[in-house]
């Protein structure tokens, strides 16, 4: 049960928009010399998801051993384009935010799900999906709940970006069924960013529509 209304930042808590050329250039750069051999397999049962999952929300459809791959780019790339973006993140919520991680590049086999959930309460409030790559051209649409409610399949094509608060609900409940889908993150907290009201409300959900008769 909520006991706290959530934050709003933004109209409707989301916005795709463009990488900026010069700035994906130097991603792409950084993707063709990464290597997935990062093997992310650390699973456990999480009953508010009533899945195993891996990496804290990812699960396969039908498979009890989740996993994914990922490719290691070094901290300081990362805060290097956090710094060019971030003006831009604080442009669209109106908050002065403060860095608190980037990480990739993440690649999610194939029946792969993210399960229906809010991020890091503490930490993750204002965040950026960058999306890099996909094989074949099989999209993979993200759910977001937006502030009204309303429930959006949101589609990527390279070099898009979605701002998106990450305390609105958020997942990929339909199973990946290409070969590999590969994004980044990275994630902000507004500056002297007070959890505390919040510390109480459900951040699982089994369903979708578990989420959606809580809004």
């Amino acid at each position: 049960m909520i006991t706290h209304p959530w934050p709003r930042f933004t109209k409707e808590g989301f916005k795709k928009t463009k990488v900026p050329d010069d700035l994906y250039l130097d991603m792409a750069v950084a993707y063709n010399q990464a290597r997935f051999t990062d093997i992310q397999q650390d699973y456990y049962y999480e009953e508010h998801y009533g899945h195993s999952v891996a990496g804290g929300s990812v699960a396969m459809y039908d498979n009890p051993r989740p996993f994914y791959l990922r490719a290691n780019i070094q901290q300081h790339i990362f805060r290097r384009w956090a710094k060019r973006l971030q003006p831009m993140m604080e442009e669209w919520c109106g908050e002065e935010l403060e860095f608190i991680q980037g990480y990739g590049i993440r690649s999610y086999m194939r029946d792969s799900i993210l399960c229906v959930h809010r991020d890091e309460i503490q930490t993750h409030i204002i965040s950026l999906i960058v999306h890099i790559d996909e094989y074949p051209d099989v999209k993979w649409p993200l759910d977001f709940i937006d502030h009204e409610g309303k429930h959006h399949e949101v589609t990527f094509e390279k070099q898009d970006m979605l701002m998106y608060e990450s305390l609105c609900v958020h997942a990929r409940s339909t199973p990946f069924m290409g070969e590999y889908y590969r994004n980044m993150y990275f994630h902000w907290c507004p500056v002297d960013w007070d959890p505390s009201p919040y510390e109480e409300n459900t951040l699982r959900y089994k369903t979708i529509q578990e989420a959606l008769d809580e809004v």
